[in-house]
């Protein structure tokens, strides 16, 4: 007879536990699975031990002296009492499995058992089943045994923060993008933390790894997701019980792992791209019809303006009236000719814009309906397409006084740090969540306000990422919001020449 079990010493022991299968030659081959393993020298361990405790209980009644009839019961209820809170601890079980799997397989991984893991764990059906991103982050924890840990997504060219999975203690700052770390994972390499946390850590490498992540030593590596040689995202990974360093069957295994979580990922995209558009589609539809009735509206505006210029009796009631009827029609004709089919709405580029009058102007134009606040009086100067940046700031100062009660005002600011200006709307609202923010704020036509469309702030964004910018938002339940619209900082000479006219 042959026995072909990978390293140890216990085929007598495990023989009687485990399959035998015949081979056309007659020889046979003893085929120890895992699982009989683990179970087979756990339950082995507990035979010996509980002989040693007995052996050493019947000693110690037989030398005891005058305690020899009190001393074993105490013996054993010790030795119970152990044993229990060994076999409970989460950080012995994963020494255990690691030292198993060290010192018994030819190989760390049952690659069989961990592709099943980790499709079932990607795979779970059912509306109450954890989101996709979540699923991935655990999905790629789980093959190191780390008992947390968070999705980096690819904002633009930088790596944001995503979901997280048990690990309540990773608190990364709100604004946390980092364009280095995309550039670092890009190649589809793994990176090992405490490496880079060690005198031998490569200093470029260490540059280009956010400071929250490097000075929480909790966390444990980084595992990129590359989908057809492009960054899909990252898992970062919270230090497992029984820390060890990466060997290149961890590296193998998180790199298939990482490009099969990325084709999700970029399945899931498509599809959310694919319902966008649908929406878009229905969205154009309707708006189609209520071109319509839009343009019957303003002829009828139209005709109301020309008879209040000839029959109204009052004269300044008659200038009021014409004022306010004009104005609707200028604003009416512009919502058509941007609803129009001939309008490309090609962006303009960037000018230098002087925004401190800008501000109180939307201030004056908002403050009629609801208290707001102009704080600020900085002289700051971006650059951005004036109308769109109008048209942003109106969707946030907006949403900000449906958020506020009638008699909380909204803060307009203005902020400067180096390269950015930065436009702020703070309201006192109900605020948000981190969740929230992150999956719902910026998706189109999902509003939490009665017969709202929820474009506003995806409208918001698109504006001002096409201008170069960004919208950053900071916010908390109970303690309102603040949206900021971040806008490249206009060149020196320009600062100071429009500084010097508004002087």
């Amino acid at each position: 007879m042959e026995f072909a079990i990978a390293r140890g010493g216990v085929a007598m022991i495990l023989a009687p536990m485990v399959a035998l299968s015949a081979r056309r030659n007659t020889r046979w081959t003893i085929r120890l699975s895992r699982t009989v393993a683990f179970r087979s020298i756990g339950l082995v361990a507990a035979l010996a031990y509980l002989g040693l405790v007995i052996v050493s209980a019947y000693a110690l009644r037989e030398f005891g002296g005058a305690y020899a009839n009190a001393v074993p019961p105490v013996v054993l209820l010790a030795a119970a009492l152990a044993a229990a809170l060994t076999m409970s601890s989460p950080r012995a079980r994963a020494w255990s499995s690691v030292m198993l799997s060290k010192h018994l397989f030819a190989h760390r991984y049952d690659y069989r058992a961990e592709w099943l893991r980790f499709t079932g764990t990607l795979g779970i059906p059912g509306p109450e089943s954890p989101p996709l991103d979540v699923r991935v982050v655990k999905a790629i924890a789980d093959i190191v045994q780390a008992p947390g840990g968070m999705l980096l997504m690819p904002t633009g060219d930088a790596m944001t923060a995503g979901a997280q999975w048990q690990w309540e203690a990773l608190s990364p700052p709100s604004d946390a993008r980092d364009a280095r770390l995309a550039s670092l994972l890009a190649g589809g390499r793994i990176v090992e933390l405490d490496v880079l946390r060690s005198d031998t850590g490569d200093v470029q490498e260490m540059s280009a790894i956010p400071q929250w992540i490097l000075h929480d030593t909790s966390a444990f590596a980084i595992v990129p997701l590359v989908h057809v040689d492009r960054l899909a995202g990252a898992v970062l990974l919270e230090r497992p019980l029984v820390t060890r360093a990466l060997d290149w069957e961890d590296f193998d295994l998180l790199r298939l792992a990482g490009r099969q979580v990325a084709s999700y990922l970029a399945e899931a995209n498509a599809q959310d791209a694919l319902g966008e558009a649908a929406r878009f589609d229905e969205f154009n539809r309707r708006f189609a019809f209520i071109m319509h009735d839009i343009k019957n509206l303003v002829s009828q505006l139209t005709l109301v303006t020309r008879n209040a210029e000839r029959h109204a009796g009052n004269p300044e009631f008659q200038a009021d009236m014409i004022a306010t009827l004009q104005s609707s029609t200028a604003r009416m004709n512009d919502l058509l000719a941007r609803l129009s089919q001939h309008n490309t709405g090609r962006v303009e580029d960037p000018v230098p814009l002087n925004l401190q009058p800008f501000v109180a102007r939307i201030g004056d134009q908002f403050r009629r309906r609801h208290p707001v606040l102009v704080d600020g009086a900085i002289p700051c100067v971006g650059l951005a397409d004036p109308g769109r940046l109008e048209q942003a700031l109106s969707h946030l100062v907006q949403n900000a006084i449906d958020a506020s009660g009638s008699t909380n005002p909204v803060t307009l600011s203005l902020v400067e740090r180096e390269g950015e200006v930065g436009i702020e709307v703070w309201d006192q609202g109900p605020g948000m969540t981190a969740e929230f923010i992150a999956t719902m704020l910026f998706k189109p036509f999902t509003s939490t306000k009665a017969g709202g469309f929820g474009v506003g702030a995806h409208e918001a964004r698109t504006l001002v990422n096409a201008m170069h910018g960004r919208v950053a938002v900071v916010s908390a339940p109970g303690e309102g919001t603040r949206m900021t619209i971040w806008l490249p900082v206009a060149p020196a000479e320009t600062i100071a020449r429009i500084t010097r006219h508004a002087a």
